[in-house]
């Protein structure tokens, strides 16, 4: 048997007004940044982080850095090659 509540009209928009901001607080959380998913070449990540290739590619065999396959190519978030720059000073 179900049951009903008799609620006042005013009350049941703020009750929804505030699951609906709750949810969307919550999704656009989610969301990523532009800067977190911006995909660089390992030449442009290299010129970023001022190393040559070389050194790039030893930096990710020794997860210095995280490369990210797409395909035969290799890419590099930005927002991780700022934090692993950060991380390397920090730990001097």
């Amino acid at each position: 048997m179900e049951r009903f509540a008799l609620i006042p009209t005013q009350e049941l928009v703020e009750l929804f007004s505030q699951l609906l901001e709750e949810k969307l607080k919550h999704y656009f959380a989610t969301i990523p940044t532009p800067k977190e998913t911006q995909l660089m070449s390992r030449k442009e990540a290299a010129k970023f982080l001022g190393i040559s290739l070389p050194t790039l590619n030893e930096w990710s065999k020794n997860g210095l850095v995280i490369a990210h396959k797409v395909g035969v190519k290799v890419y590099y978030k930005k927002a991780e090659l700022e934090q692993s720059l950060k991380q390397m000073r920090t730990s001097r």
